[in-house]
């Protein structure tokens, strides 16, 4: 091989290295891509999504802190001077259009932004990042401006991320998060978590959710399995005879939630896609 062959070779390994790892999926086998956004547009696509734009725990959502760029949706978090509706920050969220059911979701995300703005040994504070499906609400403005609709039955969190939880410490830290099911009954209560707290907890060592990882989960109509950059990290018998199965919305959001404490900081999430496979026929 002479010098510029090989010269060319390397330059290709290079490149596959630096871009691979941002476009890597983890997808089981058996499916097949049916529904994607690789955010590459310049603004949302109001065809697939709608804005969350309610106002809960410690903030408010706002549209104005969703962004797309660089081939990313960037959740932007802010802190305000003065409060607004009531709240001292403001958080950010899209929910999918669509509703889906059995299939396998992924996102890859990088977590925070792992600045310490306030100087107190801490980053991204008092945000609850989330990666999760539930049947949604949407106005005729194109917003989603409540979490609790009537209409809820499966909800399905890939990832919640509490940065400092202050009921339960086995959470404290980004790296740290929650894989489960919520059952909601007809009259709007909770049922149950599966797996029931707290087995639901996902503790990652050696893990920085700063950077981009792979989440997903596979739903069926007998469990669901949870996966993290490929690898299943829990799995919950979840079977239609016994709990019913809705058609989910898919939410990307950001808030700053009770749990977490007053000391929020600015901060944002990134996502470079979301894609939903089905199984092949």
């Amino acid at each position: 091989m002479n010098n510029m062959r090989l010269l060319v070779v390397l330059v290709l390994i290079l490149f596959s290295s630096c871009t691979g790892e941002k476009n890597k999926t983890s997808v089981p086998e058996g499916y097949e891509l049916e529904w994607r956004d690789e955010f590459n547009q310049a603004d949302l696509n109001s065809d697939k999504w709608a804005y969350r734009t309610d106002n809960k725990h410690r903030s408010i959502q706002q549209k104005k802190n969703v962004k797309i760029k660089d081939g990313s949706l960037i959740l932007n978090l802010r802190v305000f001077d003065k409060p607004v509706e009531g709240k001292m920050a403001a958080g950010a969220g899209i929910v999918s259009t669509r509703r889906f059911k059995y299939g396998y979701y992924e996102v890859k995300a990088k977590l925070g932004d792992g600045i310490d703005d306030d100087n107190d040994g801490k980053t991204d504070e008092g945000w609850h990042h989330s990666f999760w499906a539930m049947a949604a609400s949407i106005d005729d403005k194109g917003e989603v401006n409540t979490t609790y609709p009537g209409i809820r039955r499966t909800e399905i969190d890939c990832f919640e991320n509490p940065t400092e939880h202050r009921h339960e410490p086995e959470l404290n830290g980004l790296n740290n998060f929650v894989q489960h099911v919520i059952v909601w009954d007809e009259s709007g209560k909770e049922w149950g978590r599966l797996p029931k707290p707290p087995a639901d907890v996902l503790a990652n060592e050696n893990f920085d959710a700063n950077q981009w990882h792979v989440y997903g989960f596979e739903w069926d109509k007998d469990q669901i399995k949870w996966y993290v950059d490929g690898k299943i990290t829990k799995v919950a018998d979840y079977p239609a005879d016994k709990f019913v199965h809705d058609e989910i919305n898919v939410w990307l959001t950001a808030i700053a939630a009770n749990w977490n404490g007053k000391d929020q900081e600015e901060s944002r999430a990134e996502y470079d896609y979301f894609r939903f496979y089905k199984k092949k026929e």
